[in-house]
């Protein structure tokens, strides 16, 4: 069975890197230091303050130290699904998106029916600029999980903002407010529903397309003998 996610699905428009607690390690090579080291900076991801500025782009001496402590790990269990997920989340947070997707994609063989990672690769995918690629991968999350709220949220998003779809938004955003009536963020969604333009198809009725008159004439001619 797979490990549980320790986090939940990424929002799609931000893109926040939540603040790390470095561990001392005196020698990453090792493997049982390696697995420490990383698990302690990972124990301190859900507690980042809301406003934590976004770390540097994948380049800096700890995100080299990360990647180095989880693929020392996947070189003696290559399918440690958890590791695996962990490292995407690492290429994610620092911008890499091409990464994350190949390595959420790795996770996704081990086990296809996480909608958290399904969600995250989606996201990364928004990030490379491929909208239609990231609304597939909503999709298949939501087969699984029909209700999965960061998953309806995203979604809205793509559709608003890739797709240039604001009917589409509005119902994907509806379905996430009828079916999670405890969302946190339900008064944020509403507003953002409140200001999406109305297209004439959903403002107003089915309008008959004959011209003016064209009623009558066929009355008098229904009267005619």
């Amino acid at each position: 069975m797979p490990k549980e996610r320790r986090q939940e699905a990424r929002i799609v428009a931000v893109r926040r890197s939540p603040a790390r607690t470095i561990i001392a390690c005196l020698c990453c090579l090792a493997a049982g230091l390696a697995i420490g080291y990383f698990y302690g900076r990972e124990s301190s991801r859900a507690t980042a303050p809301a406003g934590a500025p976004p770390a540097p782009l994948g380049s800096t001496p700890t995100f080299l130290q990360d990647e180095m402590a989880l693929k020392s790990i996947l070189g003696s269990n290559p399918n440690d699904y958890g590791t695996v997920v962990r490292l995407g989340n690492l290429y994610y947070d620092n911008g890499r998106f091409a990464e994350a997707v190949e390595w959420y994609g790795k996770a996704l063989a081990l086990d296809p029916r996480d909608p958290n990672v399904r969600t995250d690769r989606g996201t990364s995918y928004y990030n490379l600029n491929q909208p239609d690629a990231a609304l597939a991968e909503f999709s298949k999350a939501l087969e699984f999980s029909p209700g999965h709220a960061q998953t309806l949220y995203n979604m809205g998003v793509v559709y608003l903002h890739g797709k240039n779809d604001p009917g589409q938004a509005r119902r994907v955003w509806e379905k996430l407010l009828a079916t999670n009536p405890n969302y946190p963020d339900r008064a944020k969604v509403q507003e953002q529903i409140a200001a999406l333009p109305v297209s004439p198809a959903e403002g107003s009725p089915a309008q008959d397309s004959r011209p003016a008159g064209v009623e009558d004439l066929l009355d008098r001619l229904r009267k005619q003998p």
